[in-house]
């Protein structure tokens, strides 16, 4: 009995290690890479499908990356301008912009293994989750990563446009995580100046992205604060910041009435 005593701690404590260890952290982030790189290695030769040759082939705003006023004229400069990088290297060649697809997924991918480990971390959930937090992180972002429910955002082109909202939703998150639990007042200015622009190119990307500022705030309230008095209190002004960037989509054409 007294040996097993003994011994738990000790286990704890090496599972508590592996858990922050960055090497695990790293290692994780790689196979993730690779796992995407492995289930889309065969959709570059794609070709141009549906909406596709109307968002490109006759778009104008792509068609010249010097007019940059032109590029990002349109309801979703963004992804025009992500697009206007792709003419500008390869014209109508699909290869790139499905290089350009994957890379956003993956990048969604890792942002979400970030955003889900350190979310594990947090006071309120790192004494029943931070052992196995990059574990289940590495997990959650897999399964996003393969899933077959991803496969039309990823290889249908002009989904690009679903793809960057996603990966600017999950950065925004990810950006207030890291603002709300930085260790120096420097560092928390300047994630919180990060998460305002993430979403405000979230805006320019897509409009589903309105929902990211009260998501936001509703996460804040339920992980990182007791209530909603101190997420106000502590991170008022980042919530004007987020809110503000609805402004985007006026500016875009979106909003309703525009």
């Amino acid at each position: 009995m007294t040996e097993q005593a003994i011994k738990q701690p000790e286990n704890g404590q090496r599972s508590a290690l592996l858990a922050a260890r960055p090497s695990l952290v790293v290692g994780f982030s790689v196979l993730l890479v690779f796992a995407g790189m492995a289930v889309y290695s065969n959709s570059f030769s794609g070709a141009l499908l549906f909406d596709d040759g109307r968002y490109l082939q006759e778009n104008p705003r792509i068609l010249d990356l010097s007019s940059i006023g032109q590029v990002l004229s349109g309801r979703r400069p963004v992804v025009d301008l992500t697009l206007a990088f792709n003419y500008a290297s390869s014209e109508f060649k699909t290869w790139g912009y499905h290089l350009i697809n994957l890379v956003v997924h993956v990048l969604a991918g890792l942002t979400l293994f970030g955003l889900v480990r350190r979310t594990l971390l947090t006071d309120r959930l790192k004494d029943r989750f931070g052992r196995s937090s990059a574990v289940v992180g590495f997990a959650v972002a897999l399964l996003w990563i393969v899933h077959p429910l991803q496969t039309q955002s990823v290889t249908y082109l002009v989904q690009r446009a679903e793809s960057l909202m996603g990966l600017f939703y999950l950065f925004t998150m990810y950006a207030l995580l890291r603002s709300a639990t930085a260790a120096s007042v420097r560092s928390r200015y300047l994630w919180s100046i990060v998460c305002v622009v993430g979403c405000a190119l979230g805006m320019g990307s897509k409009a589903v992205m309105i929902t990211a500022p009260v998501l936001a705030l509703l996460f804040d309230r339920q992980f990182l604060s007791s209530g909603l008095g101190e997420v106000l209190r502590r991170r008022g002004w980042l919530y004007v910041g987020l809110f503000a960037t609805w402004g985007v989509l006026w500016f875009c054409g979106v909003a309703p009435g525009v």
